[in-house]
């Protein structure tokens, strides 16, 4: 793969170039039509079939560039609803999906049909969480749970064929404006309240909340990409990548402190130490420098606000909860054995727990979707962790593989005290970063068993 930036955006002058006839045809037949039927060009007739022209051009651009959605739609994830309870980033990951799918057919591609073990699994127990419908009694949350599933599923499958029509830098161009794009405005969210530090401490969990998500939500959501930015800045054979990729981590290590989510920050520091540590010698100034800066934060008055959470009595009332909030939904699946109460419905259970999350993701699966449903996502998990350890044992993904291994277990201690996967952000984060690179990687493999035993496959690159 070339050393140069493939920047998405710069495929749409080729693409217009190529297309310069079609669009000539077009514009002139629109200007016959506004001639020989008086329509001015500012009447509603003349701005609404300017409006069809400018979507029926824009929709040809990203059918035929679609990178621009690939990168776009990570960068939408900070925008709240628009339409009822639907995201921006959706309705882009939406179209991209649409035009993946068309390009599939097209080609008549046997990965249009063709599942991973990982996918079956997760459809099977998809099939299971919809199943349970039958004895739920909240119609409304019920759907919501099987749109938020589906999601995970939708991300998985597009991310894992990306590969086959988007070059992988283009991939991790996405991923890094996610990160910089929630963390912007998570930081301009709190640098918009006005108040001081102790002021923020005390609201913390308002300070940067963007409304689809609380401070806590954010925080993991940054947890989760991190692992896979390190990487890339310390190892990406693409240099242009490597000093953004620094600059998002700083930012996101500042999020992390001035969010001052308890677990977030914790798995933070050990993910970040874990990865600088486990790559020896020539990388050790590296793991040094980000020793010093975590140090550095830590004796900072912000840091100082940060320790509070973790000596305050006001602070550490919210762990007594917790283990609160764990009874209770043990309670429901002990009460719901071996069924479930069905999908979703602990947000209106008539208990003490009622309309609140139980924090932690396998309590929330026991009490929904009882033994069957805890089954099923173990069995998704394992299929996901073989795949990532073979990666990982790959010398020339090594990199990536560990990234990816460290992000996983960083979800999954998690998941055990936040609700994670029970957003539509989370699970469309998780399964787009571990399908997208799985994707890549069973690219390169097939690349390099086709291609002479000298010639580097081009995907392979870190």
């Amino acid at each position: 793969m070339s050393s140069r930036a493939p920047i998405a955006l710069a495929r749409v002058p080729a693409v217009l170039e190529r297309h310069v006839p079609d669009a000539a045809v077009v514009i002139a037949v629109v200007s016959l039509v506004y001639a020989i039927f008086g329509v001015g060009v500012l009447s509603i007739p003349g701005l609404a079939i300017s409006a069809v022209l400018a979507t029926a051009v824009l929709a040809a651009l990203l059918y035929a560039a679609p990178e621009v959605l690939v990168v776009v739609t990570p960068a939408l994830l900070p925008l709240g609803t628009v339409v009822s309870i639907f995201f921006p980033f959706e309705f882009s990951f939406a179209a991209l999906a649409l035009i993946l799918g068309l390009q599939g057919i097209r080609r008549r591609a046997a990965w249009m049909v063709r599942l991973e073990w990982i996918e079956a699994a997760n459809l099977g127990f998809i099939a299971w969480a919809v199943f349970t419908g039958f004895w739920c009694f909240d119609f409304a949350w019920y759907v919501h749970g099987v749109r938020r599933l589906l999601e995970g599923f939708a991300a998985f499958w597009v991310a894992n064929r990306l590969a086959r029509v988007v070059p992988r830098s283009t991939f991790e161009v996405g991923l890094l404006l996610g990160a910089l794009a929630l963390s912007l405005a998570a930081l301009g969210k709190w640098l918009s309240t006005g108040w001081n530090v102790e002021q923020t401490a005390f609201h913390r969990a308002a300070a940067t909340d963007l409304g689809w998500g609380t401070a806590n939500y954010i925080a993991t959501l940054l947890l989760l990409l991190s692992p896979l930015l390190l990487e890339a800045a310390m190892h990406s054979r693409q240099r242009w990548l490597r000093l953004p990729s620094w600059l998002a981590l700083v930012l996101i290590a500042l999020m992390q402190g001035l969010i001052a989510s308890r677990a977030a920050a914790l798995l933070f520091v050990f993910g970040t130490a874990v990865q600088a540590f486990a790559n020896r010698s020539r990388k050790l100034i590296g793991a040094l420098l980000i020793t010093a800066a975590l140090f550095g934060f830590v004796i900072s008055p912000l840091g100082q606000s940060f320790l509070s959470r973790f000596t305050s009595s006001r602070e550490l009332a919210s762990i007594a909860v917790r283990i609160w909030y764990f009874r209770v939904a043990w309670q429901r699946t002990v009460d719901h054995f071996p069924w479930g109460m069905g999908l979703n419905q602990g947000w209106t259970y008539p208990d003490r727990l009622f309309d609140r999350d139980p924090h932690n993701y396998w309590l929330a699966l026991s009490s929904e979707l009882g033994l069957l449903g805890v089954a099923g996502w173990l069995s998704v998990l394992v299929l996901l962790w073989r795949r990532l350890s073979a990666l990982a044992s790959d010398p020339d993904w090594q990199g990536v593989g560990r990234a990816l291994m460290v992000s996983f277990c960083l979800g999954q201690l998690h998941t055990l005290v936040e609700p994670t996967f029970q957003g539509e952000q989370y699970q469309f984060v998780f399964f787009w970063i571990m399908g997208g690179y799985l994707g890549y990687y069973s690219m390169s493999r097939g690349a390099r068993s086709r291609a002479p035993a000298q010639d580097a496959p081009a995907s392979s690159t870190r």
